[in-house]
């Protein structure tokens, strides 16, 4: 039975074209919504060989909208899902992700360690994904899942679990590319503060969002710059003990 990889992008047009790349080595299919990008990346995603879906709500009603794309696949007749996000690349060290999950016999969900990619001043020209090669050490406390798109699953808030049956762990790996630029950490606060400012969920939930929006609002572009610059960018990484050179896996490679 197909592996299908899921996900929900907006304006990721310098990292999608990597990431759905090399989700296309690793599966069977992969189905994208889009939701409302304007900087191209509707357009390169229309290139790929991949289910092209529309997304026009603004609201991050994520857990949602990736359960119905969970339940497309299956209606495909995926036996697992990948749900993953535009700035993640997915790998196992085990061999191609669709030939591990359909090796574990019993299993409902396999967790994925993330480990977060960090911008620098030794990085070198190029995209995102060849360009960032240091990364944490130390993974992520949360986990991402690959699921069985089992009836009336739900997948949770950022893709961190799935509500049935027996977690497999160690089998997959994701490398994470979330903040890369001013430019691209801007557009990102931007849109992640008007996303969640169109639900009704809880305050609490997307806090780091609306904070970073509020920051913008009060402090224009150069205010968002100074949170990148002291949180996520560092200027010499081989004196930073918490980080390594481990460039991530990718089509070229």
């Amino acid at each position: 039975m197909p592996t299908i990889a899921i996900a929900m992008v907006k304006d990721e047009v310098d990292v999608i074209g990597e990431s759905v790349g090399q989700m296309l080595t690793q599966v069977d299919g992969v189905i994208v919504a889009d939701n409302g990008s304007t900087d191209g990346t509707r357009e390169l995603l229309a290139e790929l060989p991949i289910t092209l879906l529309d997304d026009p709500e603004v609201a991050y009603r994520q857990s949602q909208k990736m359960s119905r794309l969970a339940a497309r696949a299956a209606e495909a007749g995926a036996d697992w899902v990948v749900p993953f996000d535009a700035d993640e690349v997915w790998y196992s060290p085990f061999g191609r992700i669709g030939d591990v999950l359909v090796d574990l016999d019993g299993a409902a969900v396999a967790s994925a360690e993330i480990f977060d990619h960090v911008a620098t001043g030794a990085d070198p020209t190029g995209s995102p994904v060849s360009r960032i090669q240091w990364r944490r050490c130390q993974p992520c406390p949360l986990l991402k899942v690959a699921c069985r798109p089992r009836p009336a699953v739900t997948i949770h808030q950022g893709n961190h679990g799935a509500d049935y049956g027996e977690t497999v762990e160690g089998q997959l790996v994701v490398r994470h590319f979330p903040y890369r630029s001013v430019e691209q950490f801007v557009s990102k606060v931007r849109n992640g503060a008007a996303a969640y400012a169109a639900t009704d969920l809880p305050e609490h939930v997307g806090q780091h969002w609306r904070d970073y929006g509020r920051i913008l609002d009060e402090k224009g572009e150069d205010g968002i710059a100074e949170v990148f610059r002291r949180w996520f960018w560092v200027n010499d990484p081989s004196v930073d003990d918490s980080l390594i050179c481990d460039p991530a896996p990718c089509p070229s490679q």
